[in-house]
């Protein structure tokens, strides 16, 4: 392919529920499979790894299922973690990976950006964990840098959840540059299933991610969990809106003007999605609207931006840097033991 192609994988897949060993077994039988099949960038779902804790919106504190929560999530420290971004340099395939960080004690809606040497080159926390999820995540620090170069120095970059509702985050991801964004989802039921709630809905999230294809003109690695029936008094969702029958899943790839490039998928179906994009498809999109480009007005409105992960875009014309270098990249060990 030239350096305008790639190929890339989207991952709609049940999660290893809250067993961290067969999640990190999942992962790297996925990542094998993408990259035998050519891809050269594959997607996670949101907490991928040790699966998303859907009972956290139905019921109270339920200290037994949080404390084994815990201990399966998984340490950017940890042998665990060495052995995916293994799997990312030996399959030589760029991977960006969703889960839940374990840090200490304390947890975070995290994405791990790994490049085919096996490196992390970009790691970040979701900004602000939705709703209930802030019993369980702590706030992202040093995470606005959303956006790095990726294969082909082709910029590639990513958002978890309900990150693609925060208005001023998406235009400062679009200001980095991003041509290929990573959409990291959970599972969610379908608008006409009992017990749904329609702002929560599949068709809402894929409104959401789709948008952002259509809004930033770049394209959109939509991956998604879905859940299993067998699985539902495991997570403890049985009889709830986390319990969809459907399985949940919504998994797509989208190009710069929001057209879905792939087929439609069974939403109880794992499967590993491809699409062959072209970037230049971004600039047809980008000619007539870029918002932070000849779309904008800047002198009129402008963002101000409170981390030094700023560029010097002339549509956030006010910024207030921390200084320093990113320091929460620092917390990844930068070289595998087989290679130091």
């Amino acid at each position: 392919m030239s350096s305008t192609t790639l190929k890339v994988a989207a991952v709609q897949a049940e999660p290893a529920w809250f067993d961290l060993q067969a999640g990190v077994a999942k992962v790297v039988s996925l990542i094998k499979e993408a990259g035998t099949n050519g891809a050269q960038l594959i997607g996670f779902p949101e907490s991928f790894i040790p699966g998303y804790p859907g009972c956290i919106w139905t019921g109270g504190f339920d200290p037994e299922f949080l404390v084994n929560f815990q201990k399966n999530c998984l340490s950017v420290k940890s042998e665990e973690f060495a052995t995916i971004r293994r799997a990312a340099r030996d399959a030589g395939i760029w991977v960006v990976l969703g889960y839940t960080e374990l840090d200490g004690y304390s947890m975070y809606g995290s994405q791990s950006f790994i490049n085919p040497q096996g490196q992390v080159v970009l790691h970040r926390r979701k900004t602000k964990p939705t709703g209930q999820e802030r019993t369980l995540w702590g706030d992202g620090p040093d995470s606005l840098q959303t956006v790095v170069e990726g294969p082909n120095g082709i910029k590639i970059g990513g958002l978890n959840c309900w990150e693609h509702l925060q208005p001023l985050l998406r235009f400062h991801h679009y200001s980095l540059g991003c041509q290929i964004h990573v959409a990291c989802w959970p599972y969610l039921s379908y608008a006409e299933e009992p017990e749904a709630y329609q702002q929560f809905s599949a068709e809402m999230q894929t409104i959401a991610t789709r948008f952002t294809a259509f809004e930033g003109q770049t394209f959109v690695i939509c991956s998604t969990q879905l859940i299993t029936p067998e699985n539902f008094e495991k997570c403890r969702v049985k009889g709830t809106c986390w319990a969809p029958q459907s399985g949940g899943g919504f998994a797509a790839i989208y190009g710069p003007d929001g057209a879905k490039l792939t087929p439609d998928v069974d939403p109880g179906k794992e499967c590993i999605l491809y699409a062959d994009i072209n970037l230049d498809a971004i600039h047809m999109a980008k000619l007539s609207a870029d918002p932070v480009g000849h779309y904008s007005r800047p002198d009129l409105l402008s963002l101000n931006v409170g981390s030094s992960s700023s560029i010097a875009n002339p549509a956030t014309l006010i910024r207030y840097p921390t200084g320093g270098n990113y320091k929460l990249l620092s917390k990844c060990p930068p070289a595998l033991e087989d290679e130091s």
